[in-house]
């Protein structure tokens, strides 16, 4: 009997401490994830959103965040500790509003501790969460990092992945942040109101799926009803995100129209999409032109995409990759040479052959299947000093870091 006794308090406690140690305190969860969570603004633009480290790759630190804070924009990523770290890429999933932006580490794991990702699927209504970001500041100055409480209020499917609604008291600039439950664990992402959902989802009513419509009734009569506007916001849960990882080596544009272009044989129109293309991904529409900083975070799932469809419609003839080849096989790496980049010129049409040859400018290139091998697409850059229209490879290449050439497997 006492021996009974003593097991039955053993283990009274065991389930005692066990208890105590999945729960957290709101305190202890807040000085837990402040060393993760990261500020992403915008350079040269005002607006900024949130982010917050997840376990990837070795050799990189991995923000999880909301696609629309990132997405067309040039990023600046800073730390709790102040550091401001340029981008190494960033990879936006297609149909879901959530990104993953990666900065380079110094050492092989990331000196930021990433966020417990935590089981999303049991979660309950009423439940208590927190949210962490950097919401907008009347004014400006300096944001300050907030840690806010709520409860989850529904458990809906609508668009772009959004399943958590919660009362937490978020502002904008938040977007991207961890949505945390009571052990510290990571269970949504942060993202939109009700208004700004139901703005999205009725641009696509007629897409939606009856149980989506009828989320998105409810949000709407919630946004409609007055002194209730914006009563709720939306997470995205994390198990969308672990069932979606495939997607971080997915492209991040829509390749619809380049492809339609290529396949009817509209060689110059297609020219020009690829160019626009390239400004998306790269984040550069503004100012028309690809930088350093720019090369060295373009997306390699979006240039692979784009290389497959000139390669396909052009049975092999054009293309991104037939381009790296002929530019490898004259002797071309990384560091610009004139030479080298002479002879390439000349070789894929770009350059009038002979000493004193010119390069070619935008309308004597040529749009059909007899120009010489790999003489298209032109990618899209700034004006060069010897040419009078926008060609990236001489400026990228003087630059040393090629697009081409930053994808392995291109």
């Amino acid at each position: 009997m006492k021996s009974r006794s003593c097991w039955l308090i053993f283990t009274l406690i065991g389930l005692s401490l066990t208890s105590c140690g999945q729960q957290k305190s709101s305190q202890e969860i807040a000085e837990t994830v402040k060393n993760s969570i990261v500020l992403i603004s915008y350079q040269n633009e005002s607006g900024h959103g949130t982010g917050f480290i997840v376990p990837g790759k070795t050799g990189v630190c991995t923000v999880l965040t909301a696609r629309h804070v990132v997405e067309g924009h040039s990023l600046n990523l800073q730390t709790n500790d102040q550091k401001l770290w340029k981008t190494d890429s960033i990879q936006a999933n297609p149909n879901l509003d959530l990104a993953v932006v990666t900065f380079p580490s110094a050492d092989k794991n990331c000196p930021y501790p990433s966020l417990e990702l935590g089981d999303s699927d049991s979660v309950k209504q009423t439940d208590q969460i927190y949210i962490s970001g950097f919401p907008d500041r009347a004014g400006g100055g300096k944001l300050v990092r907030q840690f806010v409480r709520g409860s989850v209020s529904g458990l809906d499917v609508l668009e772009q992945g959004y399943g958590i609604s919660y009362d937490a008291s978020t502002f904008g600039g938040m977007s991207g942040g961890p949505v945390l439950d009571v052990r510290g664990k990571v269970v949504a992402i942060h993202g939109k109101t009700d208004a700004q959902i139901v703005a999205d989802l009725q641009s696509q009513q007629a897409s939606l799926s009856p149980q989506q419509q009828a989320a998105l009734q409810q949000a709407a009569a919630r946004v409609q009803g007055g002194v209730q506007v914006n009563t709720f916001r939306w997470g995205i849960p994390i198990k969308t995100y672990l069932a979606n990882q495939s997607w971080e080596n997915q492209p991040i544009a829509d390749y619809t129209k380049l492809r339609n272009l290529l396949a009817a044989g509209q060689w110059r129109e297609a020219d020009g999409e690829t160019a626009n293309k390239m400004l998306e991904v790269a984040g550069r529409q503004k100012e028309g032109w690809v930088n350093r900083e720019s090369i060295e975070k373009f997306s390699c799932p979006d240039l692979r995409e784009m290389d497959r469809l000139w390669v396909k419609y052009s049975n092999g003839r054009f293309g991104f990759s037939v381009q790296k080849r002929i530019y490898q096989s004259l002797g071309g790496t990384k560091h610009y040479n004139e030479k080298v980049w002479d002879a390439f010129g000349e070789t894929i049409g770009w350059k009038r052959k002979g000493e004193g040859g010119h390069w070619l400018s935008y309308n004597e290139l040529t749009y059909n299947t007899n120009a010489p091998s790999a003489h298209l697409p032109r990618p899209v850059g700034r004006p060069g000093p010897r040419v009078g229209f926008f060609v990236v490879f001489l400026d990228i290449w003087k630059l040393e870091k090629l697009i081409l050439l930053s994808c392995r497997d291109l």
